[in-house]
Parts: structure tokens; sequence; C-alpha cells
């Protein structure tokens, strides 16, 4: 599936099961990239491009459960034969409307 790449700045919103709802890239390359795509995808399952995705969805998982505003953390990316930091800052979001509100995650990762 899509992979995140070094100089990216990537926004998602995730249902707390990681489902992705929607997914907004900022690149240089951005028509490049097709957002439709990884709608609808897991994005634990069908994103690659992180060193270790088992401690982001821990992360994730843990800020879903603490129920906490917001939340920041640092992770490794890799792209071929680059590899990178990237920040992850994780802020919680509401769906509303004819039901009641349901929680939603804004992850966005701004890589190096």
């Amino acid at each position: 599936m899509r992979e995140i790449q070094k100089d990216t700045h990537w926004v998602f919103e995730l249902e707390d099961d990681g489902t992705i709802l929607h997914s907004s890239p900022h690149r240089k390359e951005a028509e490049e990239l097709s957002t439709s795509e990884v709608v609808g995808h897991n994005f634990f399952d069908d994103i690659s491009g992180f060193d270790n995705i088992s401690d982001f969805e821990k992360h994730f998982k843990t800020f879903v459960r603490s129920r906490k505003a917001a939340e920041s953390f640092t992770v490794r990316c890799s792209s071929g034969s680059d590899a990178a930091s990237a920040k992850v800052i994780m802020t919680r979001g509401y769906k509303t409307g004819y039901c009641l509100p349901t929680s939603v995650v804004m992850l966005e990762i701004r890589g190096n």
C-alpha cells in the first residue's frame, strides 16, 4: 500500500480502530499521491514505511484508551535505503451528524 516518505506532511483522520476516514498529504509532489486508495483501509495494516509499526499502533491504542486531548511521539520511517525520524501528533476529534458523536483521531505525520 502507500508508503510514508521523507519530506512529507500528512494528516489522517482515523476511527478508534485505525480505519482511515480521510487522508490529506502535503508535499511538493502531492499530485502523485492518491488519497482515495487509503480511505477505508486500516492504517496499521495497510500503510508501510515505519520501522516498527507495532510500537506506533501501541502509542495510538494507548492514546485512544486514555481519552487525552493530544499526544505526540517520534517514529522511524524508511523509504528504500533512506531512513528518517517523523514526528507524530495525535489529537482527538468527533464525528457529528444525525447520530450521537463518535470519536476519531486526527493523526499528523511530519517527516524530516
